[in-house]
């Protein structure tokens, strides 16, 4: 599948909900119902893969009563919100398709039932999004609009070795990974919740290889932007780090808030630079980090 479908349900919510503590985990967790109520065997695959993930979504919002806004631990009645998810899997977006036209269709909230009064589609090229791509600037920002983070390697090395690039084939696949050779730094796949151009390339990197089917030189670019692209600074009011609990034992870090970056222009190459804004861009779909399919990891 060489493109993004992204679909947004609104729906009328009718008593009050009260979540864990982050409504991302709860569309989550409406994205596999629905998934199962089409093809069950299917859906528990792809929850028990341990491939990247081929679908992102975000967290509830609430449209009515005004203002829009992200539901942390409470959604009001009588209320109007949405979630949209984004699928990267030809399969999968057709069982998807198949589950959300289904006459009179409700979606479960922890325990209630909300009605859907409407469903929109949306198509994205992956050509499109680096078509449509102008080179970075020398200096721009990223608004974290969700808590973000990221996961290092579980080993780390340097990325243009041979070893390293069998290493990252095989994460991609969800094979067991070995360390790909003796110099190799054991850094046990721990969470970093700071806006590290390099992890956030990295990932962008992966997504783009794993989904796009595009042939573009997205790794390139990541190691071009490891060292051209630094952080300027953070505007008022800052970024901050919270956490959200999937369940009451377990829970992540993440930040929030509006990052500076800039590049260095010593080393400014306009053909990373466009590959640059295009990961970016679909970022803005896909989500980026741990949990995107948790409404974790939203960018703008």
């Amino acid at each position: 599948m060489s493109s993004i479908s992204s679909f947004m349900l609104r729906f009328v919510v009718e008593e009050p909900v009260v979540f864990q503590s982050f409504s991302g985990f709860a569309a989550c967790g409406i994205f596999y119902n629905l998934v199962r109520g089409v093809d069950e065997g299917f859906a528990e695959k792809l929850h028990s893969s341990r491939r990247l993930a081929p679908w992102a979504s975000s967290p509830i919002f609430v449209e009515f009563p005004p203002p829009s806004r992200i539901v942390y631990r409470a959604l009001q009645a009588p209320s109007i919100a949405n979630v949209t998810f984004a699928v990267m899997d030809g399969k999968l977006s057709d069982v998807f398709r198949e589950a959300i036209l289904k006459p009179d269709l409700h979606i479960d909230l922890v325990d209630v039932k909300a009605k859907v009064v409407s469903v929109s589609v949306n198509t994205h090229k992956f050509s499109d999004v680096f078509s449509n791509a102008d080179p970075l600037l020398v200096k721009f920002a990223v608004k974290f609009l969700t808590p973000t983070v990221f996961r290092r390697s579980v080993y780390d090395c340097c990325i243009y070795c041979p070893y390293y690039t069998e290493y990252v084939q095989a994460a991609r696949e969800g094979k067991p990974l070995e360390r790909p050779c003796k110099y190799a730094v054991r850094c046990k796949g721990i969470t970093v919740p700071l806006p590290i151009p390099s992890l956030m390339f990295k990932n962008l990197a992966r997504l783009w290889s794993a989904f796009s089917g595009i042939n573009l030189d997205v790794w390139g670019a990541t190691r071009w932007a490891e060292n051209a692209i630094v952080i300027a600074g953070f505007p008022k009011p800052g970024i901050r780090t919270l956490r959200v609990y999937e369940h009451p034992s377990k829970w992540i870090a993440g930040f929030m808030g509006t990052v500076r970056f800039a590049v260095r222009e010593d080393v400014y190459e306009e053909k990373y630079a466009k590959i640059a804004v295009a990961l970016l861009k679909m970022a803005e779909i896909t989500n980026v980090g741990v949990g995107r399919t948790a409404g974790l990891g939203m960018v703008k």
